[in-house]
């Protein structure tokens, strides 16, 4: 009898996980979309050292001058493998991607990410002007995530005072300095945002489940950039979906993004701000991929404006389960 019992609700379990809702596929078009310009990503040779940096530039075909995206990593994440699936489709869209190093250890100390970074930036545009694929430096733009994050509001905040392009589109993604709600001492510094200029479009992306970064910080950044117009800038939250599987997680690695899609070591995944690090789903195709892919075309081209920032359903819409139920939507925050 208890035989009977045990089998029959392991058949139940059995059909109710395979019936399970799978999550939302890459959309074909759009921003976060498959419709790519380019069929190849090239890396240069890398740079190395705190002040160095990595180029990926498009070919397949080969543009004489391309948008420039600033990509600054998370502490510690010095291999570009991380993040190499956000990096193929900003490359295969059409963009060069820059890589400042700001760090060449786990001893950087967070006073010097800033200047190192800097310095990367300012070298890899040097590599630009004689290279094959030139930058477009009235179509420049950076993101970042978790120290990267900080780092990246940082750089377009002096970027007129170091003599660097103008960043038309920035995007902060989980920023964190180091603190946990405010309970740890801060070992990211991170400065004055007040001189963003006016035009800048900032969006802040932040994490419902993700317990490293704290969104007090994103609706600081929020608040310090007091030059951008609220029209300019908004603060939004990814929000984790457990409808379908496999779960759809807002944790603090959610941008983390690998070529194979493959989660990261099971010994890692047992923290919970790092669970499924590395997976690309529908948190990147429509959250941080759709965000930012739409906040540059905005500040480039003034097209898809709706799907980065005002809070309507654009921008907040995450897709759509298997089985025709909606995704739950970004939160605006501000």
């Amino acid at each position: 009898m208890i035989h009977n019992v045990t089998l029959a609700l392991t058949l139940l379990l059995g059909s109710h996980l395979a019936a399970a809702p799978t999550p939302p596929a890459q959309p074909a078009h759009g921003p976060g979309g498959a419709d790519y310009a380019h069929a190849r990503v090239v890396e240069r040779a890398p740079i190395p050292g705190a002040r160095g940096y990595r180029l990926f530039t498009p070919a397949d075909p080969v543009p004489a001058v391309a948008p420039v995206v600033v990509f600054c990593h998370g502490w510690g994440a010095l291999d570009p493998h991380h993040y190499q699936a956000w990096i193929d489709h900003l490359v295969r869209r059409g963009w060069i991607v820059v890589w400042p190093n700001y760090q060449d250890s786990l001893l950087t100390r967070g006073t010097e990410f800033l200047p190192n970074a800097i310095a990367g930036v300012r070298a890899a545009f040097a590599e630009l002007a004689r290279g094959d694929v030139r930058a477009d430096r009235s179509r420049v733009a950076i993101l970042g995530h978790s120290a990267g994050g900080v780092l990246a509001a940082e750089i377009a905040a002096v970027a007129a005072r170091e003599g660097l392009p103008a960043f038309r589109a920035v995007m902060p993604v989980e920023p964190g300095d180091g603190s946990q709600d405010g309970r740890r001492r801060v070992t990211v510094p991170h400065g004055d945002l007040s001189p963003l200029p006016a035009e800048t479009l900032l969006l802040v992306v932040v994490g419902a489940d993700d317990h490293r970064a704290y969104q007090n910080l994103g609706l600081g950044f929020y608040d310090a950039a007091v030059r951008v117009p609220p029209a300019n800038k908004n603060v939004i939250e990814l929000v984790s979906d457990d409808h379908g599987r496999p779960p759809l997680l807002a944790n603090h690695a959610a941008p983390s993004a690998t070529r194979d899609g493959d989660a990261t070591h099971p010994r890692l995944a047992l923290f919970g701000d790092f669970a499924h690090a590395g997976v690309v789903d529908a948190l990147d195709w429509y959250g941080t991929w759709k965000l930012f892919d739409a906040l540059a075309d905005c500040a480039f081209y003034r097209r898809d404006c709706a799907s980065a920032l005002g809070g309507g359903p654009a921008q907040t819409f995450l897709g759509v389960w298997s089985d025709g139920v909606p995704v739950k939507p970004m939160r605006v925050l501000r």
